[in-house]
């Protein structure tokens, strides 16, 4: 059933719910109706049984001759009730029967029956060849004796009743079961109407084709769904854009020393050194391999962003100030005219991905390296619970205005490369649940990651 569409699922699951509860219901009802009508005929024969009594009308007692199994249905009209008085006129039951041909076994079981019934009033029932026999023995004075009073009453108002009830209920659960499913037909296409429009959305953003908004005017999970697809569209332009302006960047930037390194290489060859000299000419194409290396890296860390989006972060246990000092003491060993200061914990213990936590770390130390005039700082400390990172230098304050920008990819910095560091260290930052702010502070600046797991 999973291999059918939703409309299908959902109205065969509805149908199946109505039907079975419809048949149960049925059932039940069935039994419950049955049970009220025996006990409706029963307190009908009893109700005669009294009326009798109180207008002590001896015409009114049936001669038992005349009852026999083939006639007693047709003695009664469907609501009639059959008064016998036992003994009567000095005769047992068996003598007034004796020419009926009513079976002996029933006049028997009724002799059986008043003479061992201790209770004043007694239900019995007998199953006929014609229907089934209701009958009510009760110990009573009969004109002035003592004798039991034996009630007859046959099933055919009762079976009546029960089948109307019966077929009124069946009708009307069949309409209630149309009715339902209608509206659960309609229902089914109220919900997979917009999942339809929603499947071929994505459809349409999975071939790029992602510049019309989606907006879906529902305040349910259909909705939030929308808005979630909506989320991701927009991220998703964002990206293609980001990754479209890197690519254009690089490959000017790419261009530029590729051409100077054959331009160089073919005087070279031919004899010429636009340097005047081999070894000068040979410089200026190390400097621009230099060059051309460092726009790899550039375009490496455009990946690396890619990466640390689509990577799962590790649930590892190190140390926080070992990953510190690693970063600190490389960083320096290559801007030694800086003053470095570090102050840290004795040890810092902290859960994550340790060689993403290293690129944050990297990133951070290299842009206070390359932002500071003389000094570095970096501390780690413990606020509210959980640790705090600081890294500081004494470079030119940040404007105001850059603040709101300063972690998107591609804003760059007076000094910076291509903007992207900041951002990558935006996303790993998040993805361990800590979070990262810079400010404005003692004529430099510093940034803090802070809310840092305390294990």
């Amino acid at each position: 059933m999973k291999n059918k569409s939703l409309t299908f699922q959902v109205w065969a699951v509805s149908a199946g719910i109505i039907a079975g509860v419809f048949i149960c219901l049925v059932l039940y009802f069935n039994i419950s109706i049955s049970s009220f009508f025996t006990d409706e005929t029963y307190k009908t024969i009893e109700l005669a049984q009294d009326t009798f009594l109180q207008s002590k009308n001896k015409d009114k007692n049936l001669e038992l001759e005349e009852i026999n199994a083939e006639n007693i249905g047709m003695i009664q009209d469907t609501r009639s009730v059959t008064q016998v008085v036992y003994p009567y006129q000095n005769l047992n039951i068996i003598k007034r029967f004796s020419r009926s041909s009513l079976t002996n076994d029933l006049m028997k079981i009724i002799e059986k029956e008043t003479m061992t019934q201790t209770e004043t009033s007694k239900r019995y029932d007998y199953k006929l060849s014609s229907g089934r026999l209701y009958y009510v023995i009760k110990k009573t004075n009969f004109e002035g004796k003592d004798s039991y009073i034996i009630s007859f009453m046959m099933d055919t108002y009762r079976n009546k009743l029960v089948k109307d009830v019966t077929e009124k209920l069946i009708v009307g659960g069949i309409i209630a079961i149309m009715i339902s499913l209608m509206v659960s037909m309609a229902f089914s296409n109220y919900i997979t109407a917009p999942i339809k429009f929603l499947e071929g959305r994505v459809k349409r953003i999975a071939k790029q084709d992602w510049y019309d908004s989606l907006k879906l005017e529902r305040g349910d999970e259909l909705g939030r769904l929308a808005e979630s697809i909506e989320d991701m569209r927009i991220q998703l332009i964002k990206r293609d854009e980001w990754r479209q302006n890197m690519l254009q960047q690089v490959s000017h930037e790419l261009k530029t020393p590729v051409m100077v390194i054959r331009n160089y290489v073919q005087a070279v060859e031919d004899g010429i050194y636009p340097n005047g000299t081999l070894q000068g000419t040979m410089k200026v194409i190390d400097e621009e391999a230099i060059m051309l290396q460092k726009r790899i890296k550039d375009l490496l860390q455009l990946s690396k962003l890619e990466y640390v989006n689509s990577k799962p972060v590790k649930n590892q246990l190190y140390s926080l100030c070992d990953v510190i000092s690693d970063v600190f003491y490389k960083i320096k060993a290559n801007n030694m005219e800086l003053q470095w200061d570090i102050e840290t914990l004795e040890d810092a213990l902290t859960l994550g991905d340790k060689e993403q936590f290293t690129i944050v770390l990297e990133n951070l130390l290299d842009n206070a390296s390359r932002y500071a005039r003389k000094k570095v700082e970096v501390s780690l400390y413990i606020e509210q619970g959980k640790y705090t990172i600081r890294i500081y230098n004494d470079g030119e304050e940040i404007d105001e205005k850059d603040f709101e920008n300063l972690f998107l990819p591609f804003t760059k910095g007076k000094n910076g490369k291509y903007g992207l560091g900041l951002s990558i260290v935006k996303e790993i930052v998040e993805c361990h649940g800590a979070n990262i702010q810079a400010k404005n502070e003692n004529n430099g600046v510093a940034f803090y990651i802070a809310n840092i797991k305390n294990v």
